[in-house]
């Protein structure tokens, strides 16, 4: 996107992983909440941000499958990292520190860029 948005520091957002290190809200939507308040009017960010986080809350995680794995999908019902992650062990079976669980986190971070960008194309055509 080029100036000013290039002006952001990458480690900006490292903070966001693992629910903001205390497995709160969800990294990914701390980060579009961001990112919509650098482009969205305040009206226009608001509503955008409710429809990202109400898309996520039903969504199921994760679409992408990074490095091609066939990881089990699962609806958070809530825009906790600590429910989403928890709810996605139980059925994965796999653990915290998991390579799988990583990666299926990676992969709910390519869904909400995604729809993120999908939203707000919507909102600011």
């Amino acid at each position: 996107m080029g100036y000013p948005f290039n002006q952001i520091p990458p480690q900006a957002w490292v903070n966001a992983g693992g629910g903001y290190g205390q497995a709160t809200l969800c990294g990914t939507l701390g980060v579009a909440a961001a990112c919509i308040g650098m482009v969205c009017e305040a009206d226009q960010g608001k509503k955008v941000l409710y429809e990202l986080n109400e898309w996520y809350k039903t969504a199921q995680f994760p679409m992408y499958q990074p490095e091609g794995l066939d990881l089990p999908q699962t609806v958070a019902n809530s825009l906790l990292c600590e429910d989403s992650v928890n709810i996605y062990m139980d059925e994965s079976g796999h653990e915290y520190g998991s390579a799988e669980r990583k990666s299926r986190c990676a992969g709910v971070a390519a869904d909400v860029t995604r729809k993120l960008v999908e939203l707000l194309n919507a909102e600011l055509a």
